[in-house]
């Protein structure tokens, strides 16, 4: 649901703490001051009397500062923010109820509980079946880790990651191919973690901007234009539907090869597979750079490979621009963050719900699918409003849907 919509569902009181930010960086003068100037010049020099599309608009202004803020935010090892960011980001986390969203914050640390103790055994037993050269990635950034959070207490200071610190950790963690979930893991193998009360997280995540909260509805809300930033605080380049999107157009023996580099079960079915490497945060352009080749591909063969990824496989027909192959493959993210901000679905909105209607009476199973695929909450999902607002396009579910399942219903 894009920013002034989910602004429109809001009193003022509830959207307080998000403004307060946004008037922060104003204060602050940032890189898009003079145009966010006119803006308030033409309705109010007060952001609380503008109108929810004005205020959206202010936002996408100061994005990158938004980014910058969310990611000193990030900084705090006690605010358990990653984790968090982890389940307010998932395509069905955008529109929540309190106890829903108590649920998954739960089911979370428990999870993380189970593969703490799991991960941990797997890097100290010498038995292990993780690759040696992984398995020292692992250490050597375990150590950083370790390093940055307990080097305060020789100063008999608290112990925290200072920024400086953290940046450095992020530099390491992305030139060893880290995903998400193994940096996770790692980062609490060394802090530890403590449940927290449910009102506490959601009052976290509403003064960091990152939330809103309609207490007369019991409703928590995640704007779409949010969870782009909150993606890119957290490393993670597109949206998950489009990372499934180009998983599903290699070949096994490529996505193997992922699955062996971030120690992921590579005997599982190809859809575990590739559930499990989005599920992880691996990042999406080392897939792309690095980790679906075979050793010895020289950078030609790869941009020949991205080139006819871009032609023939998503049979775009405007030419991939880039000359290098870091160019290219930006260029491609650049491609899926303008379809996700797009509002147009291909087809017209009665149209979609028609589609729905017909693949739902075909395809039983269908409803359960989408709503398990998405982390949706509503018990009948196919409903064409109802999916749009969680910004899930026709195109969204037919990818989701198995080739058989198409089949069947192309026949039908």
């Amino acid at each position: 649901m894009k920013l002034e919509n989910v602004l429109e569902r809001l009193n003022s009181f509830e959207k307080n703490s998000f403004l307060k930010i946004i008037d922060g960086i104003l204060t602050a003068k940032p890189k898009n001051a003079a145009i966010v100037d006119k803006l308030l010049s033409d309705s109010s020099r007060d952001l609380k009397n503008m109108d929810n599309i004005n205020v959206a608009k202010v936002f996408n202004l100061v994005e990158e500062e938004f980014l910058d803020y969310t990611k000193s935010q990030l900084v705090d090892t006690e605010s358990q923010l990653d984790i968090l960011i982890d389940i307010i980001s998932r395509d069905g986390s955008c529109i929540m109820k309190q106890e829903w969203f108590a649920r998954l914050y739960e089911n979370e640390l428990l999870n993380l509980d189970k593969k703490l103790k799991a991960f941990q055994d797997s890097i100290e037993n010498e038995k292990s079946e993780i690759d040696p050269q992984r398995l020292r990635d692992y250490k050597i950034y375990k150590s950083c880790v370790y390093t940055a959070y307990y080097n305060d207490e020789v100063n008999n200071q608290d112990k925290k990651i200072t920024a400086d610190e953290q940046s450095i950790l992020l530099t390491l963690s992305t030139q060893l191919g880290l995903s998400q979930e193994e940096v996770k893991l790692i980062n609490y193998l060394i802090i530890p973690v403590r449940k927290l009360d449910i009102d506490t997280v959601i009052n976290e995540l509403k003064v960091a901007g990152v939330i809103f909260h309609s207490k007369k509805n019991n409703i928590i809300y995640v704007a779409d234009d949010v969870v782009r930033i909150l993606n890119k605080a957290r490393g993670k380049e597109v949206n998950d539907k489009f990372f499934r999107r180009i998983l599903r157009l290699l070949r096994e023996p490529q996505i193997n090869q992922i699955c062996r580099a971030h120690n992921i079960g590579w005997h599982n079915p190809v859809p575990e597979k590739i559930k499990e490497i989005i599920n992880i945060g691996v990042s999406f352009s080392h897939v792309l750079s690095y980790e679906i080749y075979k050793d010895g591909t020289n950078v030609t063969e790869k941009k020949l490979f991205i080139n006819d990824l871009w032609d023939k496989s998503l049979k775009i027909a405007s030419p991939l621009r880039g000359v290098t192959l870091e160019e290219k493959i930006s260029n491609i993210i650049k491609y899926f963050e303008d379809i996700d901000r797009d509002d147009k679905i291909g087809i017209s909105i009665d149209g979609y719900e028609k589609l729905l209607i017909e693949m739902g009476e075909v395809l039983p199973t269908l409803n359960q699918l989408i709503k398990s695929e998405f982390g949706l909450q509503d018990d009948n999902t196919l409903r064409a409003k109802y999916l749009l607002s969680y910004n899930i396009k026709p195109r969204d579910i037919l990818e989701v849907t198995t080739e058989s399942d198409l089949e069947i219903f192309s026949k039908a």
